[in-house]
């Protein structure tokens, strides 16, 4: 059986359920396919031992678009997040510790243990991530312009670029060394301590797989400045029922729209006719076609 569609998206993981939404919004019929018995990809809460479930790939959240959020209109179907009042916690070797979050004052306090003038740092640093984390805010919801696109695309790569071309001499210093250099030689202009440094440097690679000594990885410290929680700009949290009831919340939202989710039912192979991707070939035998054919795996 042959089945025919605007759009079949491959796997069910939160950036194709929120593709789907807009979709559906649209007005185009929309159809996805997952591998897996559960909606959610890495943003899933599973049972690990009977009457005991949690979060078992990504675990917290602040990266979610404020504008999805209000859109999905998840609010409405039980999204909550409670923020954390600690972000890490980093024991030493001589039995002490490191805590980092809880606000500004309680993080230097920490940071007073091993070095004051880490401590005095810590401002100006916060406040560097921020002016560029402020930048790639008003870039987030933007197409990046296509290289040879003619005319439209040089308008709108001028337009996308204004925002940092009126940025101070600092601040595109800032810029330029967090996309290029290592996070332990960024962290090294700022402070002086080791347990300071290695605080922020896990952050720099969490999901990353790469040393922090990789150029580069001074950009994956963004990350955890860029988000926001309840309305709160570099809040991360944990949601209430776990990181699945977000793309469960997700599903329904789309499921009412009248999106199609097919569980269980892997992709044996992409059609391709020409150069187009056409459709997908389920393991089941059963073919769906698109005029497009988007990736969520």
């Amino acid at each position: 059986m042959t089945k025919h569609y605007d759009a079949v998206i491959i796997g069910a993981g939160h950036n194709g359920l929120v593709c789907a939404f807009y979709l559906a919004q649209a007005g185009l019929k929309v159809r996805m396919v997952e591998r897996r018995a559960i909606v959610g990809g890495a943003a899933v809460t599973e049972e690990f031992h009977p009457g005991f479930r949690n979060s078992v790939a990504s675990y917290t959240v602040s990266l979610l678009q404020p504008k999805v959020i209000r859109d999905m209109r998840l609010h409405d179907h039980g999204y909550r997040v409670i923020e954390r009042p600690i972000s890490n916690f980093l024991p030493q070797e001589n039995g002490g510790y490191l805590k980092l979050g809880g606000g500004l004052e309680r993080t230097q306090a920490e940071f007073r243990k091993f070095s004051d003038a880490d401590a005095k740092a810590l401002p100006a640093y916060y406040d560097a991530l921020e002016g560029v984390a402020e930048v790639l805010r008003e870039l987030a919801l933007k197409s990046p312009p296509n290289v040879g696109g003619g005319l439209r695309a040089l308008l709108s790569g001028a337009a996308q670029g204004w925002g940092i071309s009126r940025l101070g001499v600092s601040a595109k210093r800032d810029i330029l060394d967090l996309f290029t250099k290592s996070a332990s030689s960024f962290l090294g202009q700022w402070f002086e301590s080791e347990a300071v440094k290695a605080a922020f440097g896990f952050d720099a690679v969490v999901g990353n797989y790469a040393s922090p000594d990789t150029p580069g990885s001074a950009y994956v410290l963004l990350h955890h400045v860029f988000g926001e929680v309840n309305g709160k700009k570099g809040a991360w949290g944990h949601v209430v029922g776990g990181m699945g009831a977000i793309t469960q919340a997700m599903a329904r939202v789309v499921g009412a729209m009248g999106v199609e989710i097919s569980l269980e039912a892997p992709v044996a192979r992409v059609r391709v006719d020409g150069d187009q991707a056409v459709g997908v070939r389920l393991e089941s035998g059963e073919e769906v076609i698109g005029r497009t054919v988007i990736a969520n795996v």
